[in-house]
């Protein structure tokens, strides 16, 4: 008999569960209770989403700016070997002029002094640390110099 008693009322409270959790589940339907949750998790999806494509954005940005600062560096690098280039042929031409005695002591002295300058100054430029525009006019600068440098270097040692 207690095994009789006990099944009916585990049937009694799982049909009163069941009638709870239906009458529950019916009202919140009613209500447009999972409506609201349902279009709240779409617009928190939609953020998501938003947020996403603009973090995507950011790093294509970030990436193009990487590679941009890359071409700057390559390109600097080639100007920095061909000044490097020219003020080793400039200093070449210099010994050659002090050789053949085409240049006075003095001449030699200021004229090497420059140079050796010049030299200081653009290996100083390549550890630089300095934004791209300003690296790009002490460049200029330096390549003037030091065609500046070689036309007196070869004036001196045509005459």
């Amino acid at each position: 008999m207690i095994p009789i008693l006990k099944l009916t009322f585990i049937a009694a409270a799982t049909v009163t569960l069941v009638g709870c959790t239906y009458m529950d589940t019916r009202s919140k339907v009613s209500s447009g209770y999972y409506d609201s949750r349902l279009n709240e998790e779409r617009r928190r999806l939609e953020n998501e989403q938003d947020k996403q494509t603009q973090l995507k954005r950011d790093q294509q940005r970030i990436e193009d700016e990487r590679l941009s600062v890359e071409r700057d560096l390559t390109r600097y690098e080639g100007q920095l070997a061909a000044l490097d280039s020219d003020l080793k042929k400039a200093n070449t031409d210099l010994e050659a002029a002090r050789r053949k005695n085409q240049l006075s002591r003095s001449e030699y002295e200021k004229l090497k002094s420059d140079l050796e300058q010049l030299q200081f100054e653009e290996k100083a430029q390549q550890y630089s640390k300095a934004d791209p525009a300003e690296k790009q006019r002490k460049l200029e600068e330096l390549q003037q110099r030091r065609q500046a440098l070689q036309k007196a270097i070869e004036a001196l040692a045509t005459s």
